[in-house]
């Protein structure tokens, strides 16, 4: 409540979080680039009348582009130079300058296997297997899918690395449990321990989110007015895609979140599948989706069977 009068002041789009600011805009020329440093005057301006210490150290400056040739400017604040990343970590998540996401892939699976390292150190003496996939979904598994409908990866080395912490907990289960010659591959440990592969899961958690953005459980009225519906859809049975998604030149947009939860739905929609995203209940749709990619055949686990 302190702080929200700030952004009133602003030129450039503003997001806010708690007591963090994140200020951006369309930057080709030197314009555009002196918008951002009037409003960084702004924002110095402003907290020093309310009293408020900015730590300028702690700010930093990134620019998204996958140009080449790219418009690159200097920001000052209080004639103190303003850092520039090309990576940056924001509530959890790091931000690469072509939003790659490979730096935050190469940290969680980092992460999660020295995670997964204690829980194998310290389970030694553990009976059931029951007990030690606990302890892989709260400590190991979060770290996986914190946020995956940000960055869910869409390259199979990707996908491959991170799936690859789960197929490590459920061989060492398996070895551990004397199931080692019965359970050879990775597809009958999941059916053994009733576990779901994460790129499943992933698909599951981008599905939800479609119908939490429909249904404004999601305070998101910029990603529901994104939503194009196509009006030439008519009934379940139809081959149309419920959702209009335009042709992109790239990956990056190809393959953004809420296009690929629209195409996830579109898909499912189109194989007849029961499932209704604007007339369901939200527990009703979640274990409708939760059923059907479970029991689906194309959610066979990535990368082959092997160990």
């Amino acid at each position: 409540m302190f702080i929200n009068d700030l952004t009133d002041r602003l030129s450039s789009h503003a997001l806010l979080y708690a007591d963090d600011l994140k200020i951006f805009t369309s930057v080709d020329r030197k314009s555009n680039a002196l918008v951002l440093q009037n409003d960084l005057k702004v924002i110095d301006d402003w907290c020093s009348s309310n009293k408020m210490s900015l730590n300028v150290d702690k700010c930093c400056v990134i620019t998204f582009t996958k140009k080449k040739n790219r418009f690159v400017h200097s920001y000052y604040i209080r004639d103190q130079l303003i850092s520039r990343r090309d990576t940056v970590r924001d509530l959890g998540v790091l931000f690469d300058e072509q939003l790659t996401f490979r730096p935050h892939y190469d940290q969680i699976v980092k992460k999660s296997n020295r995670a997964l390292g204690f829980i194998i150190r310290t389970t030694k003496d553990f009976r059931k297997p029951r007990s030690v996939l606990y302890l892989f979904n709260s400590l190991v598994r979060s770290i996986l899918e914190y946020c995956s409908p940000v960055w869910s990866p869409y390259y199979n080395v990707h996908i491959e690395n991170i799936e690859r912490v789960q197929r490590r907990c459920l061989r060492y289960i398996s070895r551990k449990n004397h199931y080692g010659r019965s359970l050879k591959d990775y597809s009958e440990r999941l059916t053994e321990f009733d576990v779901i592969p994460l790129s499943t899961r992933r698909r599951r958690y981008d599905l939800l989110y479609l119908h939490k953005i429909l249904h404004s459980r999601i305070d998101a009225p910029d990603l529901l007015s994104s939503l194009s519906i196509n009006t030439r859809h008519r009934s379940r049975g139809s081959k149309s895609n419920i959702f209009a998604i335009q042709a992109y030149k790239n990956n990056t947009s190809y393959y953004n979140p809420l296009v690929r939860m629209c195409r996830a739905y579109n898909e499912l929609a189109r194989a007849g599948k029961d499932i209704d995203v604007f007339n369901s209940k939200f527990p009703q749709y979640k274990k409708a989706i939760s059923d059907l990619l479970k029991n689906d055949e194309t959610t066979a686990s990535p990368g082959g069977n092997g160990g």
